[in-house]
């Protein structure tokens, strides 16, 4: 079959009008999404700053081992959470 032909294939289904408000609809939902992962980041990146400056003046941090803060029964549990975030 020629590439750009869709005669034949019987999946195909000819552009209707209804089929524009959906695609407008579509086209909102993602312009709003995008928008919202901006401000997302916009918001990560100010706390990773709000964080970078807190910790080095954080007394409670300064004096515990990472064994402390996350205990080896607990360690899975932040890992499994943490990992579930980043995906």
């Amino acid at each position: 079959m020629a590439q750009g032909s869709d005669s034949n294939d019987p999946s195909y289904k000819s552009p209707s009008p209804g089929s524009r408000p959906e695609s407008e609809n579509l086209e909102k939902e993602n312009a709003a999404l995008r928008k919202e992962v901006k401000q997302l980041t916009e918001e990560a990146k100010y706390l990773s700053s709000v964080l970078s400056t807190h910790e080095p003046l954080c007394t409670g941090l300064a004096a515990q081992t990472p064994d402390l803060l996350y205990p080896p029964h607990h360690s899975s549990y932040h890992h499994q959470h943490i990992a579930h975030y980043q995906h």
